[in-house]
């Protein structure tokens, strides 16, 4: 039987870090995406490696019942330019952050990339009312039809 001898190396750099711009912490961003949501309007890619910024990202989203969707977002640059940026209009695919989604990429070795997201705040309701299926809206509209909260004071 062969024998290996592993040797496990902890960096203290980390691999990937996450800066934000502003105020806001990436903590408080995270804890954020249960009430807030965030509509994607453009993505801007930076690397000193052109191969790392062309390709294609994964977009993948669960909604409320399971179904993933994958959105692919293809970053093409022009072979005849040394450009080593690109920003990505995305208005059009709809890509909003909730917590339930995630980007897939392949990341070359010994390459940085510098990905800025630029986005809208929404609130999850505008989203479903964006979308056609926002239940709060229809039950509202439903439970006037029996004047259910017309007794009720301001005060309790």
């Amino acid at each position: 039987m062969a024998t290996f001898s592993v040797n496990i190396q902890t960096n203290t750099t980390p691999a990937i870090t996450v800066t934000m711009s502003g105020n806001t912490t990436y903590s408080q961003f995270k804890q954020s995406l249960g009430s807030i949501a965030y509509y994607i309007n453009r993505l801007y890619l930076y690397s000193s490696n052109l191969n790392q910024i062309q390709g294609v990202f994964s977009y993948s989203k669960y909604d409320s019942d399971g179904n993933q969707r994958i959105e692919s977002i293809i970053s093409a640059i022009s072979p005849f330019q040394n450009q080593s940026s690109i920003i990505l209009e995305l208005q059009d695919k709809n890509l909003v952050i909730d917590g339930r989604d995630y980007v897939k990429f392949n990341m070359l070795p010994n390459t940085s990339l510098t990905m800025k997201v630029y986005c809208d705040k929404i609130s999850v309701a505008q989203q479903y009312d964006e979308e056609g299926n926002n239940e709060f809206i229809r039950l509202g509209d439903l439970m006037q039809d029996y004047d259910f909260f017309d007794d009720y004071k301001d005060l309790l």
